[in-house]
């Protein structure tokens, strides 16, 4: 049988995700296995983690070896134990003998460097900057009044900054605690201490802030959940419109944003040029995905956030592997069933022409 391994730093608590994708495993020819990479035992490499076992329909403590397919779920953060299990999981992507349903992407700004040559990409791609000092921060404040910088490693909206200028007034803003916090000083050099400290913990990329903003004064965007399918094609799951707090920053689910469907986003505003923002949105989720992959590496899953700005031009502001399900199961439930069984179909998927592929080259 097929064996699938779910990795997270957190086996002890498996997820309702996990749960549901291992229960619907009994019919698909494939077993599931849940485990954290650090706890591979580095001389037999055996697994101390969880089986499901698909009679009872519950994880059971067992020890295994390395299962031949992996699903990373790991989020990692800037935990040394966080840091371990990632060097791990990076020795295991390594493998010819393993083959994982993603590869991941890179930090934001390898992204963006990457995707600027790509002439179908570079137009719906903001200028974007890899922060070098405090001096940078302040001077594309003053050239561009409203700038975003966040880490290149972020993810949730984490240090994610915008800054203000206006009449010698700089005036800094960040979330914390799900609560806009900021701070002003009479004059923009008065800040490059604090930005100073900023770079000594992170690496930021710098970016014109898009006017996102609706009616109302809330930031808005766009978040698409792809996946791939049985045969290995990509696959709309759902679109929904983010909205965050007013005169906010984050558009983040896990930052208390409320969400909406694309459709019913469409319907509720009269001011956009809709089939022209149809027509561009489907043109970046046509060609972004096969962009990546020719870029990095084979990917199972992505989520992308892009804005529609006033002018009705798109932005692409964002690209994870790893996205989260609210947006299915708050805009399009009906697809969750499709969304917890594509780990095992696409797995099947890849074992299947894993063998065809063996079998050429015998």
């Amino acid at each position: 049988m097929i064996q699938l391994g779910i990795i997270t730093l957190t086996p002890d608590q498996p997820s309702s995700y996990f749960n549901e994708l291992a229960g619907l495993s009994p019919d698909s020819g494939v077993s599931v296995y849940l485990f954290s990479p650090l706890h591979i035992q580095p001389g037999s490499e055996n697994v101390s983690g969880y089986r499901f076992h698909q009679g009872t329909n519950q994880w059971i403590h067992d020890s295994f070896s390395i299962p031949s397919f992996l699903y990373d779920r790991c989020l990692y953060g800037e935990t040394k134990e966080s840091k371990d299990a990632k060097a791990i999981v990076s020795w295991l992507k390594a493998r010819e003998d393993i083959t994982f349903l993603g590869y991941g992407l890179p930090n934001k700004w390898s992204l963006y460097e990457k995707l600027i040559p790509a002439s179908d990409i570079s137009p719906y791609l903001p200028i974007t900057r890899k922060v070098s000092s405090p001096e940078q921060i302040v001077d594309a404040a003053i050239k561009y009044k409203e700038v975003i910088i966040k880490p290149i490693n972020g993810a949730h909206g984490f240090a994610v900054y915008l800054i203000e200028y206006d009449q010698h007034i700089l005036t800094i803003k960040t979330t914390k605690n799900g609560k806009l916090v900021s701070r002003t000083v009479s004059d923009p050099k008065d800040a490059i201490p604090f930005f100073e400290k900023l770079l000594l913990k992170h690496i930021f990329i710098l970016q014109p802030r898009l006017n996102n903003l609706n009616e109302s004064g809330h930031p808005f965007d766009l978040r698409v959940f792809l996946q791939k399918d049985e045969n290995g094609k990509w696959m709309e799951r759902a679109r929904g419109i983010r909205t965050g707090q007013k005169d906010g920053i984050l558009t983040n689910l896990s930052a208390g944003a409320d969400i909406i469907s694309f459709e019913e986003w469409k319907n509720s505003v009269s001011n956009y040029n809709i089939p022209f923002i149809d027509n561009e949105i489907n043109e970046v989720l046509d060609k972004l995905p096969h962009i990546l992959e020719k870029q990095f590496y084979p990917l199972f899953e992505l989520g992308i956030d892009l804005i529609i700005a006033k002018d009705h031009s798109i932005w692409i502001i964002d690209m994870n592997s790893k996205p989260g399900r609210k947006l299915v199961a708050m805009t399009n439930p009906q697809e969750l069933e499709t969304l917890y069984k594509a780990p095992l179909s696409y797995c099947k998927f890849l074992a299947n022409n894993k063998a065809v592929n063996f079998e050429k080259t015998k």
